[in-house]
Order: C-alpha cells, then structure tokens, then sequence
C-alpha cells in the first residue's frame, strides 16, 4: 500500500512536542479550563449501557457524553493524520476488512488471532507512554490528554478516540510484530483486534514469537478465537479469502434476503430504522467485496 494522502510522518503532527495545555486547547478547539475539567471526569463523563448484537452477544458500552465526545472526536482527527504501517488497516481511511482480507489471497496458509478485551486492556500508563514519549509532549500536558481519553485508568469502549489510541499506545508492539512477520517471510495485517498472518509457511515459532511480544505490553489473544488455515483458503475479517480471490461467505445473500424482508414487514418505527441501518450495512459488504472481485 502506498502512504494515504493526507497524513503526514510523527514529527510533523501538530501535537509532537506540544508545550502547553494554552497550545493544546486551541488546538482542540477549546479552553484550558474546560480541557482540564473534561479531563477530570472520569465516568461522569459517560453515558453506560449493555448492547446486545444480532447474535446475542453483550457488549458494555461507554459513552462520551456531548463535550466529551467533540473534543475525544478532535483529538482523535489528528491522531489519524499520522501515517499508518502498511499492515494497518483499521482504523484507517480508505482501508477495511475488505481490503484487509485481500491482503491474504494466495498465502498457502493463513493463520487468525484475536486480542482480548482490546480496549479495556489498553492502559492509562501505556496511552500516557505515547504522548510523552513518542510525541515528545511534556509530562503535564500529556497527562491530561491520558485522562481525558480514559475512563477508570483504561479505554473506554465507545470513544471515538478509542480505535486509534488501542493501536498508537502499543506502536512499539505493533511494529515489532510486522517486522518478526517480515522476517519470517510472511504478511502480517492488523484490523483493530483482529490479527492475520500469512505466508508459503507459518511456522509455529513464528506464532510464538508474535504471541510473546503482544504479551509483553499487557495484552493477551484468546486462544479459542485462534484459527489455521490451509490450501489457500481461509476466512479473514468476515471474508473468505481463496487462492484466486475474495467472497462472501456462505449464506450471506440469504440473510440479506432476510433482513430486506424483516424490514419490509415492520411497522415500529425505531426498530425499523435499526432493520434499515443493518440491511444497508450488509449491502455495502456486498458492493466492497464485488468491487474487490473486479479489481
């Protein structure tokens, strides 16, 4: 992949070396006292419920509430102007699960692996780690925007902030991670906590020496979610990826079928328009991986 327009290297994001919290709050668009009390809310600054997806899964969901939100949303703009690795693809413009899975067509074996609790695993310290660090802020000022992008001392799940701070506050990881795939002769992509590696040949020590280093900076994989796939074919992101190409997977058009009807019968307005967000949402899955096929 080449570099996205519009982003530009580290040292030249606005925030590397940033002096003070009047430069920061300009920056984001407010004042030094409201950036400092927003900073200091904690969870009085989150809306929490339970979410339970179309497969019954839970999910707890925290919230920014409206100040919060559009200073998190400011924040997190500028974070994802610096340039991503190639072997990132979420959350990047311009990228998907899509084109993550195509990055694996034609690897003989293919192997899966899911970080855990991505978010709520992603510390305080280590998102404190990459504003001073890394972006040279001073101690004060990257405390702040640390707090202000946490909630009880971690990520919290529905920031908008969130997606971009998971990756950036294990960048040495990360990095670490693509260069031993590298190594090994095999292709790595990261799409937020979903890992794929691939290659003519994946060799268990290699998996190993992923797993070791993910495992240094806190995080751990869910073995249960750990798939290996042979022949050249396997499902990656959602997405079957074969030795020539992409598809949907097995009955996907089917539940399409389903869900325009299940929209078409409904009459309660509010679950009507979660029916059409959910149908237009699987229509779009469909035009992206065509779109991939004819590419």
């Amino acid at each position: 992949m080449k570099t996205l327009p519009r982003t530009h290297p580290l040292k030249q994001s606005p925030l590397h070396k940033l002096g003070n919290h009047r430069q920061l709050a300009t920056l984001l668009k407010t004042d030094v006292r409201s950036l400092k009390s927003l900073s200091k809310l904690g969870s009085e600054g989150y809306s929490e419920w339970d979410d339970i997806n179309d497969k019954g899964k839970k999910r707890h969901i925290e919230n920014p509430k409206p100040k919060l939100k559009r200073v998190q949303s400011r924040l997190a703009t500028i974070l994802s102007m610096i340039d991503p690795p190639d072997f990132l693809t979420c959350p990047v413009k311009g990228r998907s699960y899509v084109t993550n899975a195509r990055q694996h067509v034609g690897a003989a074996h293919i192997v899966t692996m899911d970080v855990s609790a991505y978010f709520p695993s992603t510390t305080w310290k280590r998102i404190y780690w990459f504003f001073n660090k890394r972006l040279l802020m001073p101690a004060d000022t990257a405390w702040t925007l640390a707090s202000l992008a946490t909630i009880d001392g971690r990520l919290p799940t529905g920031s908008p902030l969130s997606p971009i701070l998971a990756y950036l506050a294990h960048e040495d990881m990360w990095l670490a991670t693509g260069r031993i795939a590298n190594e090994a002769g095999c292709r790595l992509t990261v799409y937020m906590d979903d890992i794929t590696v691939s290659g003519n040949n994946v060799p268990d020590s290699l998996i190993w020496a992923i797993k070791q280093e993910i495992h240094k900076t806190g995080l751990h994989l869910n073995n249960k979610k750990q798939r290996r796939y042979s022949n050249g074919e396997g499902v990656v992101t959602g997405i079957v990826v074969t030795p020539s190409g992409i598809r949907l997977p097995k009955g996907s058009h089917l539940r399409l079928s389903e869900a325009r009807k299940d929209y078409a019968a409904e009459s309660d307005q509010m679950v009507k328009s979660k029916l059409l967000r959910r149908v237009r949402g699987m229509e779009s899955q469909h035009r992206q991986v065509q779109g991939e096929k004819s590419s």
